[in-house]
């Protein structure tokens, strides 16, 4: 089953089912917020830290989910879900105390409350080691689990020592002192932590080749920086902390790094995650991010826009406000739609498909696929490059000699190397638009997989010519072998059987029958000659192909073993070397080894090909899957042409039947 149509599993399912869960969360959070009771003022970075924690927990949520849809069993994935899960849970809880609720199940929120705020921390270190390929970097790092659960036991602790329950009472009655001493401590050990695992990242980044994976870990990095520089001044420089030093920064700055990470950190998260194929999601998972990302915003935004306007209105309540939301959340819906359709194809104009890389990648293949000759292929390259992604000009150069090239190029071309199998084959040159000194970053990441395709193609037609030289200069050194072998040798044999003949009585029968051979022997030196000599067969060259496969069957002919042939008078265009080759083979093979006392070679004229038939009534061969290289021979050679070749024989007799085309042929 395909991977498009294999069911979910229960790690999938579990997945979707809590990213849903956290998008209800924050829904019902932010409703419980808008109609909490008055109470207490809240400060701006108040509203902005609960926001952030909504916005990054759904993020975290998405993104897990979406990995989880790939490789269920990936750490980081679920690693995303949880901490997705305790920040999403933060606020909600925290509008849940607003509320008024039983002594019992008011402990009972506030402790859940302080457990999710301190998990959602304690494991974000986590994130910053599992990149980028989703688990720790090596077995030594194991140590990290039990000294983050002790950081995080240590400052749950500490908070039950100096956070009071709404209504004044702490959990753990004690010296709140010593609560902030061992949350300060627990402060610096987990602050050293996840500096140490953002170092070792970097370390890491840092021996990997210069590339787009590089650069996605590289904002990868920059994004987790940014969280633990966050973190750093709300512990220690914020009057809001109960482990703040002396000097204190203001607000605002604290803030803005909120909004920061919040919409634009987790976003550019999700992008580099989806979009780049980090992970190897697919290209549904990059429409679901989108999907999800825009359909929750709305949700909540009307949502919201609701709960406050039933609230402060009179008769907003009403079922006729319920209905105006609702048709102003289609009409967001349908503009989001109509604004992607006219983005896609503006970009499209300009840029061809390089938004969707995809499609470059299908469009060399869709040339291949045409059945282009060797030498035509660096051509069809350069054409897909100019037409997919709207580029002026391209040219491939291999080995110093430039074997394809389109478009008019003006200017410096960007060079991009051929590698395959770690050895440069050459480059593939790009010369940018009018108006761009150089290819941006969407241009190189659409061209690098056309990269590595075309390596790979021109590596295959290399290895082809090579094998061309190779089977000619092979084909020379056996004509030369031959040539002062062989020939001679028959020579030899020739001038032998005519002194032979100076021998015997004139007229005599013995004389006669040494006369035939001579001659046949003649006939032989000619043909390897003209074999030699990459001629074709002196039969064809006197008589034509008609009446070269009659002069054939007459010669082969005897008195126990008549050979007939049945040739139309006139033949289409054919290979005939191929054909002569084809009927000669197997008519000698009949002839001397099938013990027939008749053979036939039929020849049929159909529309589109022509049909060679031998058939003899001899003793079939004992063992047809052991031919030799006759038979081999002239499946190659039928092959060749486009033809087809098949062999039937049985005890009554054998029949080799050749198909050769007619219309995809000229004359040979």
């Amino acid at each position: 089953m395909s991977p498009a149509l294999r069911p979910f599993g229960r790690p999938v399912v579990l997945a979707v089912s809590l990213s849903f869960a956290c998008l209800v969360v924050t829904v019902a959070a932010w409703v419980l917020f808008a109609t909490a009771p008055p109470g207490p003022a809240r400060p701006l970075w108040y509203w902005l830290m609960t926001g952030e924690k909504s916005l990054v927990g759904m993020g975290f949520a998405v993104i897990g989910m979406l990995i989880v849809a790939h490789i269920p069993r990936l750490p980081l994935a679920w690693l995303f879900i949880v901490i997705g899960g305790c920040d999403v849970l933060y606020p909600f809880l925290g509008a849940l105390l607003r509320h008024g609720l039983p002594e019992g199940m008011r402990t009972g929120a506030f402790l859940m409350w302080l457990v999710v705020n301190v998990a959602g921390v304690v494991l974000f270190p986590l994130l910053t080691l599992f990149t980028p390929d989703g688990v720790l970097p090596r077995q030594r790092w194991r140590w990290i689990y039990p000294v983050l659960g002790l950081i995080g036991a240590a400052q749950l602790t500490a908070l039950l020592l100096t956070v009071p329950v709404p209504g004044g009472r702490l959990l753990l009655p004690g010296a709140p002192e010593v609560g902030v001493v061992v949350l300060r401590a627990a402060i610096v050990a987990f602050q050293v932590v996840w500096a140490w695992c953002l170092v070792a990242t970097y370390r890491d980044l840092r021996k990997r080749p210069k590339g787009l994976r590089r650069r996605q870990i590289t904002v990868m990095l920059t994004i987790f920086a940014l969280g633990f520089a966050a973190f750093f001044l709300e512990m220690w420089f914020t009057d809001q902390s109960f482990a703040r030093a002396v000097v204190t920064v203001p607000d605002e700055l604290l803030n803005v790094l909120r909004l920061a990470i919040a919409l634009v950190g987790v976003p550019v998260l999700g992008f580099a995650l989806t979009r780049t194929h980090l992970h190897q999601i697919d290209r549904a998972a990059r429409v679901t991010v989108i999907a999800v990302t825009v359909t929750g915003g709305l949700v909540l935004s009307y949502t919201l826009a609701t709960a406050v306007l039933s609230s402060v209105l009179p008769g907003a309540a009403s079922t006729g406000a319920l209905v105006i939301a609702l048709a102003t959340g289609l009409a967001g819906f349908g503009l989001r739609d109509a604004v992607g359709a006219v983005r896609r194809r503006v970009d499209r104009a300009f840029y061809g498909d390089r938004a969707e890389p995809y499609r470059v990648l299908r469009a060399l293949p869709s040339k291949l696929n045409e059945g282009l000759p060797s030498s035509e292929i660096p051509l069809a390259v350069c054409q897909t490059v100019v037409s997919v992604l709207r580029l002026p000009a391209a040219a491939i150069e291999v080995d110093g000699r430039r074997l394809a090239s389109i478009g008019a190029s003006a200017g410096q071309p960007v060079e991009l190397a051929l590698v395959h199998q770690r050895r440069r084959l050459g480059a593939l040159l790009v010369w940018p638009r009018s108006g761009q000194m150089s290819l941006d970053d969407l241009d190189i990441a659409a061209l690098e997989p056309l990269v590595e395709q075309t390596a790979t193609v021109i590596s295959t037609m290399l290895i082809g010519e090579r094998l061309e030289r190779n089977i000619e200069e092979e084909r020379l050194r056996l004509r030369r072998d031959l040539h002062d072998g062989l020939g001679p040798a028959l020579a030899g044999v020739t001038l032998q059987l005519s002194a032979v003949r100076t021998m015997l009585a004139p007229r005599s029968e013995e004389a006669a029958l040494l006369e035939n051979t001579s001659v046949h022997m003649r006939q032989i030196l000619d043909d390897f000659r003209r074999v030699t000599r990459n001629q074709r067969p002196l039969l064809l060259e006197e008589y034509g192909l008609r009446g070269a496969l009659v002069e054939l069957c007459r010669r082969l002919s005897t008195t126990a073993t008549p050979v007939t042939a049945r040739i139309p008078p006139e033949l289409p265009p054919l290979q005939e070397d191929a054909v002569f080759h084809v009927a000669a083979e197997s008519l000698t093979n009949a002839a001397r080894h099938a013990a027939a006392t008749a053979i036939g070679l039929t020849v049929t004229v159909e529309p589109d090909r022509v049909v060679v038939e031998v058939r003899d009534n001899g003793s079939g061969i004992a063992e047809p899957s052991g031919f030799g290289i006759g038979m081999a021979s002239m499946r190659q050679r039928v092959a060749a042409t486009g033809g087809e070749w098949e062999l039937d024989t049985s005890p009554s007799g054998t029949v080799v039947r050749a198909c050769f085309p007619v219309a995809s042929v000229a004359i040979g």
